[in-house]
């Protein structure tokens, strides 16, 4: 947009945001080299009706504030790296790999690199400027590479148990299999051959005439945000080449760029959207190419980077007096009778996937179709495949076959300005246990907080998975739900024996201590004590989930070195509530019971749970903490309607507000943490400004924008800022992005 189009809109201003979960403050993972394309082998018939086998090297780096966590398989916080080979091929970018197995990063170096010297933290995790390199060859490793499917891209987590590695290959069976022990040995992969689980490719593919090539990686944090994605993806280009007995791969001259591989699309455009802050990113390419006598091919392909629950189906608007015609897909597999089904409904043109086919994470599918009529800028609309948090749709800006475009609003990036929670409340009782039999407690969630409740939930019958139960044992669980917790919210639950639960891992302990419920990872403990349940073919753990709840007992599990047996539960709801339920419990001895966010050293005492149950007692309330500067809309930006933009949130002493409007979003921003403003981003240019009064803690500009019809289609970017001279040494701060499409409807 230009200077003109501004004009002609007359601008002179310049839903809801909430924290990624599971972010932790401070991770952030730099792609440093991606290089050394390799041959492995080819196996099946004879040239050029095979399969080959390649990796690829990729050095990392640290610049964070915190270390990176780098603990083996089995265990479940590590790196994970996913391997993409795309070509461009009659002007369009296709992938030719299978979905790719990805590598399971096994231990850390502590070498310097491109985020500088390192400070000498290595093995089981990355300390802050610290590198690393894995080679063609150890990311070729057999033994470390695993189904991309067992990985959740959004949030970086992976479960062990039931896992490839957990079941081998060939499958060991029960009870080996899901025991969350490694299966999978170098005696069984001694049995691959060249191209098994490593990146494969068709031979066909890799000698299409006129075709260029491109490789590219992309690397998974558990914890990282959004914001600082931008550098976990990377391609280059290469040059495959058969000399009549084998194939060599080598870099060609396209050197390494960041970003999806869909950037190399020559003539494309590519933008990018996600589900809010609840799930990943899906790319978009479009090229229109005209075709003479009025006509136009219209040609999309869409990259999915890291949206864990796939996209079902694409929708492009197409005006209603268009027509289209010749629709085409490609997808990643060789099988003809799973293709996406395109249809035109209304006015738009729907691409729908059939059962089994989404597109997942770092695969990409492609789509066309020819119209008579000339490209707009709009939205196109991708499906979510599965349940899960956030919307049902992701919102992708691109050009589409319509100038009466549906007007939209999308909000992108993150406010600053704000205070983080500081939980430091735990609520537990020891040693005694007041909780007589048949009774229970609830902790009842808002976002940031628990209040502690008379108990509302009832005994479900124990169900699901029987748990390994080994002394002292503790084992993640996935989840079928997202589970929203005062911290954030997680995907998966650390199940120890001895009676307690965790969002991340709290060992084994036996010992039921106040000091080291406070201290460590957050923990729920319906029942903690030495418990041991496979002591004298006593009772087991069962773990139940579903869309709605997650559900743990200790159905009569036996104290440690004792015939007392107890028999609790744990429920864990979709909406964050918790309830504790007890069913019989026998009381001799030391237990602790109750809740705490961990990594505080502020002891609040022990608490008698069951006499402050109607005392509407508040755990882990937000004590103080105060939201990110926020700007939303009130509307969608339809022409000839007035919508209110309003910034809250202002800090005690804003002195104004600033719109800003522009034509360009800039994602993920441009850090002003080096002006003196940390954790504040610019999500657009500076191509118009003005001023508002902030009144309180917020301030509204309402601008009505013109019944054009010509300007239907128009993309306005906005962002806000606050003079706030006592926040920073910049003395600003910023709000979120917003991203506009104007319409007639």
């Amino acid at each position: 947009m230009n200077r003109l189009a501004f004009a002609s809109l007359g601008l002179s201003l310049v839903g809801g945001l909430a924290a990624q979960s599971n972010t932790v403050p401070g991770l952030d993972g730099h792609l440093e080299i991606l290089d050394n394309i390799t041959y492995w082998g080819r196996r099946g018939p004879a040239y050029p009706g095979g399969q080959v086998g390649l990796s690829m090297r990729n050095t990392m780096c640290n610049p964070g504030s915190v270390s990176i966590p780098w603990y083996a398989a089995m265990q479940w916080d590590h790196p994970k790296f996913g391997f993409l080979i795309t070509r461009l091929v009659g002007d369009r970018m296709e992938q030719v790999n299978e979905w790719s197995y990805c590598k399971h990063a096994f231990t850390s170096a502590s070498t310097s690199g491109a985020c500088g010297p390192c400070n000498g933290i290595g093995g089981t995790n990355m300390g802050v400027t610290c590198s690393d390199t894995y080679s063609a060859g150890n990311n070729a490793s057999q033994y470390w590479l695993g189904p991309p499917e067992e990985i959740n891209p959004w949030l970086g987590t992976w479960d062990p148990v039931g896992s490839y590695f957990d079941q081998g290959d060939p499958a060991v069976g029960s009870p080996a299999n899901m025991d969350g022990n490694r299966s999978l040995t170098n005696g069984q992969i001694s049995a691959f051959d060249d191209v098994k689980n490593r990146v494969t490719v068709l031979e066909q593919d890799l000698i299409t005439p006129g075709a260029t090539y491109f490789y590219a990686i992309q690397l998974i944090h558990a914890g990282e945000a959004v914001d600082n994605r931008w550098d976990n993806i990377k391609y280059r280009g290469f040059t495959p080449t058969w000399n009549g007995s084998t194939w060599s791969v080598a870099n060609s001259g396209v050197g390494e760029t960041f970003g999806s591989v869909l950037e190399a699309w020559p003539g494309a455009t590519v933008n990018s959207g996600h589900n809010g802050n609840d799930d990943g990113r899906f790319f978009v390419g479009c090229k229109v190419t005209p075709l003479g006598g009025g006509s136009y091919h219209y040609e999309y392909a869409v990259h999915n980077v890291d949206n864990s629950r796939a996209g079902a189906a694409l929708h492009i608007p197409i005006d209603a007096s268009a027509t289209a015609s010749n629709f085409t897909f490609r997808d990643i597999d060789q099988d003809p009778l799973n293709g996406w089904i395109a249809s035109r409904v209304g006015n738009e043109i729907v691409f729908g996937a059939p059962a089994g086919n989404p597109l997942e994470w770092n695969t990409i599918y492609n789509f066309g179709f020819d119209a008579d009529f000339a490209p707009g800028s709009g939205l196109v609309f991708l499906d979510e495949a599965r349940i899960g948090p956030g919307n049902l749709q992701v919102q992708v800006p691109a050009s589409v076959p319509s100038v009466t475009t549906y007007a939209s609003v999308v909000s992108y990036g993150a406010g600053c300005g704000g205070t983080a929670a500081t939980c430091v409340e735990s609520l537990y009782e020891t040693p005694g246990f007041n909780l007589g039999n048949g009774s229970s407690f609830t902790l009842q969630y808002a976002p940031g907080s628990y209040t502690l409740m008379p108990g509302s939930g009832s005994w479900i019958a124990p169900a699901g998975t029987t748990l390994p139960a080994q002394d002292d044992q503790e084992t993640a669980q996935a989840l079928a739900h997202a589970l929203p917790y005062p911290g954030g919210s997680v995907n998966q639950l650390f199940v120890c024996t001895n009676g307690f639960v965790s969002t991340a891992s709290n060992g084994n302990s036996w010992t039921p201590l106040a000091s080291d419920l406070i201290g460590g990872n957050t923990r729920w403990a319906p029942l903690w004590r030495d418990l041991s349940p496979n002591q004298g073919g006593s009772g087991g753990i069962r773990f139940d989930t579903n869309a709605s709840r997650t559900v743990i007992t200790w159905d009569a599990v036996q104290y440690y070195n004792s015939s007392s047996t107890a028999r609790f539960q744990i429920q864990f709801w979709a909406n964050g509530d918790v309830h504790y339920l007890y069913d019989t419990v026998a009381t001799n001895g030391t237990f602790l019971v109750g809740f705490s966010m961990g990594n505080t050293s502020t002891d609040p005492g022990s608490t008698s749970i069951a006499s402050s149950l109607n005392s509407g007692l508040m755990v882990c309330g937000n004590n103080g903490s105060t939201p990110d500067l926020l700007l939303t809309a009130s509307a969608r930006p339809v022409l000839g309607t007035t919508v209110d933009f309003t910034l809250t949130n202002a800090p005690a002493g804003t002195v104004l507000g600033v719109s800003i409007l522009s034509a360009t979003q800039v994602f993920p921003g441009v850090d002003l943490g080096g002006f003196g403003a940390p954790g504040c981003k610019l999500f657009v240019t500076m191509d118009d400004f003005g001023t508002f009064p902030i009144v309180g803690s917020s301030g509204t500009r309402s601008f009505t924008f013109p019944s054009a019809p010509a300007l239907s289609g128009l993309q306005v970017t906005t962002q806000s800022a606050t003079w706030t001279p006592s926040l920073n040494a910049f003395g600003f701060g910023t709000t979120n992005g917003l991203l506009m499409v104007t319409g007639v409807n």
